[in-house]
């Protein structure tokens, strides 16, 4: 809750400084913009709407049926094999009962941790 007071507080501090006076003035084939009344020329204050930026245009969907493309770093692709051979190798120690897999299994938990 106070957050959002304290967002809409902001908005409305900061309203005032968007809305600004401009002054325009044309002499000599050049044109000047200020915030403030230009002196030495005849100045036109400038008014209209402030547009907003085009939006930027979406990538292009994929055509029905076809599959979007992803990039997966051969680093990741490389762990996902790790820990399916190693979930396989767990889990088949996990249906044995002697003392070598329960060492085995012991010794593999902290890897495994990380695939889960």
């Amino acid at each position: 809750m106070a957050m959002r007071f304290l967002a809409c507080l902001l908005l409305l501090l900061a309203a005032p400084a968007v809305h600004a006076q401009i002054y325009k003035c044309s002499e000599g084939g050049k044109t000047r913009f200020s915030d403030k009344p230009i002196t030495d020329c005849k100045s036109q204050t400038v008014q209209g709407e402030v547009q907003a930026p085009a939006p930027v245009a979406e990538p292009a969907a994929p055509k029905k049926g076809q599959k979007k493309k992803v990039e997966v770093p051969k680093a990741v692709v490389e762990a996902d094999r790790k820990c399916a051979a190693m979930t396989q190798e767990y889990r088949r120690l996990q249906r044995s009962s002697d003392e070598a897999s329960r060492d085995r299994m012991q010794a593999m938990r902290s890897e495994y941790a990380a695939c889960r």
